[in-house]
């Protein structure tokens, strides 16, 4: 007669033989396992953990820098929102004191709001691109935090709606573009390479949230 298994080591055993191996989350994240894990022995194994938390450091201090160029832009186009802001605000003065051409200070008038609605609008779409394509600093605590609470689970459908992002970002080739109830179309934006690597950031945090979830 065999031994029975400890309780605690069946469930484990029984969790680990009921696992799906085909689901495109596994398999995906398979895949940008082996982009950099290439040595399958006891000491890789070994440091398995050690070497994905690196990899995750690094994308994260790629993303961190990419993520600047960003915050630098949006403050420029605040500064001229402001400085446009005030440049409307001195001409509706004018408009009271001044004996220049009606129709020349409405022209520049319309024209200003014009800049100032493009220079929002412009805002908006960088303050969105932050919003819905990089985690908050509250979300990568949440995923490496011990406890498994609702903040985590938040933070890793965060994860996956940033992932399904990426995806329709680089199936549109950067044309048009979809943020939240803006849509606006991109030649600039950003390059494939950047939506990449955002999908293999957010592939690292699926794959560090799963192995926390199996344990």
């Amino acid at each position: 007669m065999g031994t029975a298994l400890a309780p605690g080591l069946s469930r484990k055993l029984k969790k680990v033989l009921e696992t799906r191996t085909d689901t495109p989350d596994l398999l995906a994240s398979l895949n940008t396992l082996s982009s950099f894990y290439a040595d399958n022995n006891p000491h890789g194994r070994r440091n398995l953990r050690s070497t994905i938390e690196k990899r995750s450091l690094s994308i994260n201090h790629e993303f961190l820098l990419a993520s600047n160029a960003a915050q630098q832009a949006l403050d420029r186009v605040e500064e001229e929102v402001n400085a446009l802001a005030d440049c409307c605000d001195k001409i509706a003065k004018a408009l009271n004191s001044c004996n220049a051409t009606t129709g020349d200070i409405i022209s520049t008038t319309e024209r200003l709001k014009q800049e100032l609605e493009i220079t929002t609008q412009r805002q908006e779409i960088v303050s969105c691109f932050l919003r819905d394509y990089q985690l908050s600093n509250e979300e990568i605590n949440a995923l490496r935090e011990e406890d498994l609470n609702e903040n985590f689970f938040k933070a890793l459908s965060h994860v996956q709606e940033i992932h399904a992002n990426c995806k329709v970002l680089l199936r549109t080739h950067h044309q048009v573009i979809s943020c939240g109830n803006i849509t606006w179309n991109s030649p600039e934006g950003p390059s494939q390479r950047a939506g990449l690597e955002l999908m293999d950031m957010m592939a690292v945090y699926q794959e560090g949230a799963y192995e926390r979830l199996c344990r």
